[in-house]
């Protein structure tokens, strides 16, 4: 990859490693290198200002980090209080409640689970893990890059294979690629930056065969914006013994970005390799723990940011495709869709305007990504957008 700083150099840099904003710079010379994988994020201009979050205070519109604009349940504020008075002890039997909630829902037993503070712990243990010894991950261009970034960082080929034209995995692609060298195969369902999904079906079948081989970790970090009853359960591979990873966090629906909370689903055996890379769940707080268990119950208020999250997202689809915008279909909190101006020139407009989001140069064409806000803010970010493209 580029020897330029990255997000997590500069972040770490600044003491700002948040581990999950998904700030990831893109880099031309990156993309434009056959096999490479896509490098996401925010415009030089923004990410390497002296204080890299001074515009943040003002923006209108924060819709460039994927967050959920309507916070955490109340009944997670509630408990997270309460468990303040546990805070001088370390949380130790209270993992069990939350992960036998999740094996239950999962079709898993509690020893296929390991906590961790948010999905980013178990994307880099899996990197750091892979990479040793050399060899190449598996995956499509373009989607979610950090894992992809510290696994070549430390010594990993990347091997990504164009999408199909409708922006998604090329399953048959990466199965038809996969060779004695290939030490996992990496896939994001929903797709970020895309918004796309690889159906149920499809996803299945692939890894019952490609499991055998190869693991397969796949990020799931949107998955909970699908409907219920349309949400792939591949626990149910874990439970027949797949090779498969499943990682997953409560950064997106259950608003808890900041306060770090995610897990992972694999074989226990997978589970204790991949520990021996984290500080595993001793890094997670118990305020955080106790605010997870009361939103992982709390079904009404995940109905209610899905609900509110696909009523923006389709007025700001419907509302760019009425101005002759090709929008990719999204089934998670963002939208991308290419733009007719430079990347550079549309952020500082948008920017200037208070409407905080992201862009992205991919084989010469330019796109915004923009996280979906609340009804209120997409009208900011349409009312700014149709300014800026005049």
């Amino acid at each position: 990859m580029s020897s330029q700083l990255t997000r997590r150099d500069w972040l770490r840099a600044s003491g700002l490693l948040t581990a999950g904003l998904g700030l990831s710079r893109f880099t031309p010379a990156t993309a434009s290198r056959p096999n490479a994988p896509f490098v996401s994020g925010f415009t030089n201009e923004f990410a390497f200002t002296d204080d890299p979050f001074d515009k943040m205070p003002k923006l209108r519109a924060r819709l460039l980090a994927n967050e959920n604009p309507l916070g955490i349940s109340p009944n997670a504020k509630e408990a997270l209080v309460k468990a303040a008075d546990l805070g001088n002890r370390y949380a130790w039997m209270e993992f069990a409640q939350l992960k036998t909630l999740l094996a239950t829902d999962e079709g898993v037993k509690p020893t296929n689970i390991m906590m961790s503070p948010g999905s980013s712990d178990i994307l880099m243990a899996a990197a750091d893990h892979f990479a040793k010894g050399g060899g190449t991950i598996l995956t499509s261009t373009m989607t979610y890059d950090d894992l992809l970034q510290r696994a070549e960082k430390f010594g990993a080929k990347i091997k990504a294979l164009p999408m199909t034209k409708d922006y998604k995995f090329d399953l048959p692609a990466i199965k038809a690629n996969i060779t004695p060298d290939v030490k996992m195969v990496y896939i994001v369902n929903p797709n970020n930056p895309t918004g796309t999904i690889i159906p149920t079906a499809e996803l299945e079948a692939f890894i019952r065969e490609v499991a055998p081989k190869v693991p397969v970790f796949i990020d799931e970090a949107y998955i909970d914006f699908f409907e219920p009853a349309e949400r792939p359960k591949l626990g149910k591979l874990v439970s027949e013994g797949q090779n498969v990873i499943l990682a997953r966090t409560f950064s997106k629906i259950h608003g808890f970005a900041g306060l770090r909370l995610g897990y992972a689903i694999a074989q226990p055996e997978m589970l204790k390799t991949l520990h021996a890379y984290t500080n595993g769940e001793f890094a997670v707080s118990i305020t955080t723990l106790m605010a997870g268990i009361a939103s992982y119950k709390d079904v009404d208020w995940q109905n209610h940011c899905r609900a509110e999250n696909a009523k923006a997202r389709n007025y700001t689809t419907k509302a760019l495709t009425d101005m002759g915008y090709e929008v990719i279909p999204s089934s998670a909190n963002f939208i991308l869709f290419p733009i007719r101006m430079k990347t550079s020139a549309f952020s500082n407009q948008m920017f200037a305007n208070g409407i905080g989001i992201q862009t992205r140069d991919f084989n010469g064409q330019p796109y915004c990504r923009v996280s979906v806000g609340t009804m209120d803010e997409m009208a900011m970010f349409m009312d700014s957008f149709k300014k800026v493209v005049g």
